[in-house]
């Protein structure tokens, strides 16, 4: 278990050294932010939606710990060719599935924030984690 570990965590490295969908985008069809005032992150999430409803780019930026940043760059990875219903539909268990590492419940507002900002695009309200 401990070498699958650190394999999950150095992919979650990766993920913050090189972040992927990283950057501002013009014009997008949706945009919103969230922060955690606990510790000072802070992300921008923007998604180009075409006329069926489907993702067809994503980007991301702020900044924040290796979990949020992890986080932000995997979900978004994630996000593209989605539906909008569908990502009305995510909670933060697709979060912790696409992250497979065990995060602890104080960092968990780290991990989940791109989908807090996804919530607030949409007008929904935020879901906790239920772990």
């Amino acid at each position: 278990m401990t070498e699958e570990n650190d394999i999950y965590r150095e992919e979650i490295m990766e993920h913050y050294r090189n972040p992927q969908n990283f950057g501002m985008m013009k014009n997008p069809t949706y945009e919103a932010e969230a922060n955690n005032p606990l510790c000072g992150d802070k992300i921008r999430l923007q998604l180009k939606v075409n006329k069926k409803g489907i993702v067809e780019k994503v980007r991301f930026s702020g900044s924040g710990c290796a979990i949020s940043i992890a986080s932000s760059s995997q979900f978004t990875e994630w996000m593209v060719g989605k539906t909008i219903r569908k990502l009305k539909s995510t909670g933060p268990e697709q979060i912790q599935k696409l992250m497979r590492a065990r995060i602890s419940p104080a960092r968990l507002p780290c991990m989940l924030l791109s989908l807090y900002a996804l919530q607030k695009m949409f007008g929904g309200a935020v879901v906790e984690s239920t772990h």
